[in-house]
């Protein structure tokens, strides 16, 4: 489909032209793969692609009807297509079948994202093949022409400095190829119809007529190239081209005119005009610019000699051709179609002394035409501008009003050089326009041949002109000063004046910094998330437990000044000749990425890849906290249709189990493609961390409900207490009245006592309170002897000398769970980085499940291997302190992280090995490190690395409360009518301390039980 604007408008040519030959079109379809992400597809297309060319050719055989049958192919591709076009001049089986090869915002220089190797091996080998068989063999590369097109500021897949390439020999943006000023997206450059006419005119002019094939001859196929896709905006001519002379039509109208600004209109042309402009070696008439507009002559503009005259004027019988130095202006639709000529007239006199005049031919027609000319030394119309700076936010003015009549002025930029800057430049009309106008502006980058784009102002559109770079100066890159800069052209409107402004553009900057540095990010992103691990690593190692996600990234650890210090370092040492050849990386010699580690533009990128970071943990702990049934019974139900009953159980099941997810993994990494396994380990790992979550915040909910009960429990057994005092009070004062005092018998449940015990309350003051001062005693040095209802010692409370070597203040359930996020940001990060291999088996899995190659294969196995010990708490349990190896992973985190931010953005492949590696070290070290003996040697009988839980005990507690028995049996027997009538017995103190009813652990027991009961019902 996308092949049908090329083959219409060709066919219609040829209809049109009436030519005896026309060209077939061949579409090749990939079903759409994903070759721009995945490299692992590349050879496949590439042999496909070749296959193809050769039955094509196939289809021609030589009859009587024809004179010479094809033996080449002109291959046109687009995007990764353009890639797989330039290997097939120098690939074995089309080597001599492909000679003509245009590509069209093609990544030539290297990929967008080099996610994995197999994107390095294919331009090793397309790199070596053009030096083997093209670049060794003269012969065959003369027959060849390789032409790549960028597709300017409009396209954000494609940077336009990745699609020029060495080899080509013309690299031009689309905004820079002559009678095309229209930027295009990625996917619209195809169907582009200014781009469409041109591609198609030099198909068409590179015919040879006698054989009616694509001609052989290097000097034809190079200069019709240079006709149609690179503009002249040269000023002096090349002495080395050699042109031939035109004849002049001498009964012509051969007008002069002396003024040095000026402008002739004209609404019709009946019979042709020479315009002459005389050739003189004052200052002022050093240089010339001429405006044409609707001048549809191919050759208008020339240099003769006037030798000649007649009774009017004088003439040129011959002329020879300046064609060179014009060139096509973007204008607007209604504004006609332009031309510019850019002539320095010394220069002209130095080379071709015995030339008298510049001849500006226009031919009759029925368009109205307009012709400014502006004469001057070029120096008064030549600016050199301030660039307002980086803080500045207003416009600063350039010229505050320019020369009346005046066309031409050129706006020279210093220090205007790397990608990320942008400025926006105002052309606005002063009071004194009252007409329509129309100005355009060219900018021309003189280290990127054909990189030149423009913008035109009306009195309709007023918008900004946008500056913008796709390639960084190369002097700069390299630490030099700069001899060229940025330059801008502006053709102003005769008619009026205008002011000339310039200012920052903030937008377009950022706008810059995504569009080129965007693929920085996620190497960042990597290395913050290690950094955070190393965080966690550091507390592990002194003891302290791991903290949370947002804790970890707020760390010194993670502070920039100290990993981008080292990266810096270590980014010089590799900058080393010799360290160049351990790396077969593609995108190692983008100058690019080298500016961007050098310079302080890491700074901002490493806080906005903290940013990130910050900004997707909240977002996971969100989901995780708020919708984790809701997420995980939606995944059980995709993957099974036994309805939500059944998901649950499996749930419930392989959260128990979850060998059985590795397992399948396992087989996944080995049937299907490791990012398949990374993509369920995952989305299994985000599950289990959900439900830890869930278990945390229920547990909390509990402890926070028991606390609440307990206080009110509290309250109301105060009140209770104050009606004991004030009964103790009022049988005071019947003592002291003379009543006779009885004994009597009290039977008090008590654990310390047996059951149906009698104890004797008999009257005396004295003799009551000694009694009641040596029980309380008795029961004091029993609590401090024994504990209350539960024993320390049978609920694995730890022992003073554990209390020394283990943080007590470190919530297990919590630290587990911190350990266990930092670890899902590793895999996630893994997984991510692998997600186009799982694209790409996905689209191809119709066409076959295992997919190969397979480039997440090795991260995907190692990852599936380590969820087999990660998982299973009965294996590693919480995460273990004091290890004797926590130095060296310390170490290697904080390496691992400089070497992904030095290495990471030139290849994703190294930032996948290294986050995997770091996993994999992380969990076998907590599963097979040993404790550090300097730190346990106090500590026999318990070491200090080891983290129990207390939740194993919660069973025992409520076990041995249970043997406690209430005191409301007692309160029962309370006489109800006797206010004075003591409620409490002398034992008392002793049952509180014992089986206190208020207690929050006895409470939060309670409602655990009950939680449990419920689920079991409801599981019944």
């Amino acid at each position: 489909m996308q092949a049908r604007s090329l083959a219409s408008v060709a066919l219609r040519k040829a209809v049109s032209k009436g030519y005896e030959y026309h060209f077939d079109y061949f579409t090749i379809s990939y079903s759409e793969e994903y070759s721009g992400l995945y490299g692992g597809v590349l050879q496949r297309q590439t042999q496909f692609a070749a296959a193809c060319i050769s039955r094509i050719l196939s289809l021609y055989k030589s009859n009587k009807y024809t004179k010479s049958v094809p033996t080449s192919v002109i291959v046109i591709g687009h995007s990764m297509g353009g890639l797989v076009a330039k290997r097939l001049m120098a690939y074995p089986t089309t080597l001599k079948t492909t000679n003509v090869v245009i590509t069209l915002a093609a990544p030539l220089q290297g990929p967008v994202l080099n996610f994995d190797t197999q994107f390095n091996e294919y331009y090793a080998i397309m790199r070596w093949e053009w030096q083997f068989f093209l670049n060794n063999s003269k012969e065959i590369k003369d027959k060849k022409i390789l032409i790549s097109i960028g597709s300017g500021p409009r396209d954000v897949l494609m940077p336009a400095g990745l699609t020029a390439s060495n080899d080509s020999y013309i690299n031009a943006l689309v905004t820079a190829i002559p009678g095309v000023w229209v930027s295009p997206d990625h996917v619209s450059m195809v169907w582009c119809k200014q781009l469409v006419m041109v591609i198609n005119r030099y198909l068409f002019d590179i015919v040879d007529p006698n054989t009616e094939q694509i001609t052989q001859n290097r000097a034809e196929l190079t200069a019709k190239a240079k006709q149609y896709f690179q503009a002249n905006r040269s000023m002096t001519l090349d002495p080395k081209i050699i042109r031939p002379e035109v004849p002049m039509i001498v009964d012509a109208f051969w007008y002069e005119d002396n003024r040095r600004i000026y402008q002739i209109s004209r609404p019709t042309i009946d019979r042709t005009i020479y315009l002459m402009i005389r050739l003189v070696s004052f200052p002022q008439n050093r240089f010339v610019a001429i405006e044409a507009i609707n001048v549809d002559d191919k050759d208008w503009i020339f240099g003769c000699n006037a030798m000649y005259s007649n009774s009017i004027h004088r003439y040129c019988k011959h002329a020879t051709s300046l064609g060179e130095l014009s060139r096509w202006l973007g204008a607007a639709k209604t504004f006609g179609r332009r031309k510019l000529a850019t002539i320095h007239l010394h220069n002209l006199i130095e080379q071709h002394p015995d030339w008298t005049h510049v001849i500006v031919k226009v031919s009759p027609t029925r368009k109205p035409i307009v012709l400014n000319v502006d004469i001057n030394d070029h120096a008064s119309r030549e600016i050199k501008v301030n660039l307002p700076s980086i803080l500045s936010f207003n416009k600063q003015v350039i010229k505050q009003e320019t020369e009346a009549n005046s066309l031409y002025y050129e706006l020279l930029l210093p220090g205007f050089d790397v990608l990320h800057q942008a400025y926006l430049l105002y052309v606005e009309p002063t009071a004194n326009c009252q007409s329509e106008y129309h100005v355009t502006a060219e900018m021309h980058v003189p280290w990127a041949k054909n990189h030149e784009y423009f913008h035109y102002f009306t009195h309709l559109q007023r918008s900004a002109m946008k500056l913008r770079l796709y390639k960084s100066n190369p002097k700069v890159i390299l630490g030099l000063d700069p001899t060229e800069y940025v330059k801008v052209t502006i053709l102003l409107d005769p008619m009026c004046t205008f002011k000339i402004s310039i200012s920052n553009s903030w937008y377009h900057r950022l706008a810059q910094f995504a569009r080129h540095y965007t693929p920085i990010l996620l190497p960042y992103v990597a290395a913050i998330v290690l950094l955070a691990a190393r965080t966690n690593i550091l507390n592990l190692k002194s003891g302290s437990g791991c903290v949370s996600i947002h804790s970890a990234l707020m760390s010194e650890s993670v502070k920039p000044y100290y990993v981008l210090v080292f990266a810096r370092l270590v980014a010089v040492a590799m900058s080393a000749s010799f360290l160049n050849m351990k790396f077969h990386i593609i995108t190692w010699d983008n100058d690019e990425f080298k500016y961007f580690t050098n310079s302080l533009l890491v700074l901002p990128a490493f806080m906005i890849a903290l940013g990130i970071v910050n900004v997707s943990a909240a977002v996971v702990l969100a989901i995780m906290v708020f919708s984790s049934q809701l997420a995980h019974r939606l995944l059980f139900r995709i993957m099974w249709r036994g309805g939500s009953g059944v998901a649950e159980r499996v749930a419930s099941g392989l959260q128990r189990l979850p060998l059985a997810v590795t397992a399948a993994m396992l087989f996944a990494s080995q049937l299907a493609c490791g990012a398949a396994a990374l993509t369920m380990g995952a989305a299994f790992y985000a599950y289990l961390i959900s439900k830890m979550y869930e278990e945390y915040l229920e547990d909390y909910v509990y402890k926070l409900m028991a606390k609440v009960a307990s206080r009110i429990c509290r309250i109301f057994k105060s009140k209770k207490n104050e009606n004991k005092v004030k009964s103790t009070t009022c049988l005071a004062l019947q003592e002291d009245s003379g009543e006779s005092s009885t004994s009597e018998s009290v039977k008090v449940v008590d654990k310390d006592t047996k059951v149906g015990e009698t104890k004797n309350i008999t009257n005396g003051k004295s003799k009551k309170d000694r009694s009641k001062r040596e029980k309380i005693d008795n029961s004091k040095a029993l609590v401090k002897k024994q504990g209350s209802c539960e024993a320390k010692e049978k609920s694995g409370e730890p022992n003073e000398t554990d209390k020394q070597n283990q943080p007590t203040d470190v919530d297990v359930a919590l630290n587990d769970l911190n350990f266990h996020m930092t670890m899902f940001f590793m895999w996630m990060t893994v997984t991510i980085i692998n997600i186009p291999a799982l694209l790409t088996w996905a689209r191809n899995f119709q066409y076959s499940i295992v997919l190969r190659p397979d480039t997440s294969y090795n991260p995907g196995f190692l990852m599936s291997v380590c969820s087999a010990l990660i998982w299973q708490k009965e294996i590693l349990g919480a995460p273990r302190t004091n290890l004797k190896y926590y130095d060296v992973v310390d170490t290697l985190l904080f390496f691992m992280a400089t070497f992904i931010i030095v290495l990471g953005p030139i290849s994703m492949s190294l930032v996948n090995y290294a986050v995997t590696f770091m996993f994999v070290t992380i969990t076998f070290q907590q599963m097979f490190d040993k404790c550090n003996e300097d730190n346990s040697a106090e500590v026999k009988e318990q070491p200090a690395c080891e983290v129990k839980s207390d939740k194993g005990n919660e069973s025992e507690e409520t076990k041995d409360k249970e043997d406690c028995v209430s005191d409301d049996d007692n309160d029962k027997r309370q006489d109800d009518n006797d206010e004075c009538k003591p409620e409490e017995s002398e034992s008392s103190p002793l049952v509180e301390d014992n089986c206190d009813v208020c207690d929050e652990s006895r409470i939060y027991n309670v409602f655990k039980n009950l939680k449990e009961k419920f689920s079991f019902n409801n599981d019944v």
